[in-house]
């Protein structure tokens, strides 16, 4: 693996898809929360 000498270290495949899962979970759960919200301003 070559990467230009200016590039950020980059993750390791693990590390990037555990972040990548995280920050899905979280826009999972902020949309929950807002329809959660919503039905109960009903």
């Amino acid at each position: 693996m070559n990467f230009a000498p200016n590039l950020p270290e980059q993750p390791t495949l693990s590390e990037s898809k555990f972040q990548e899962t995280v920050r899905e979970n979280l826009q999972f759960l902020k949309s929950l929360l807002y329809l959660t919200k919503k039905v109960f301003m009903l």
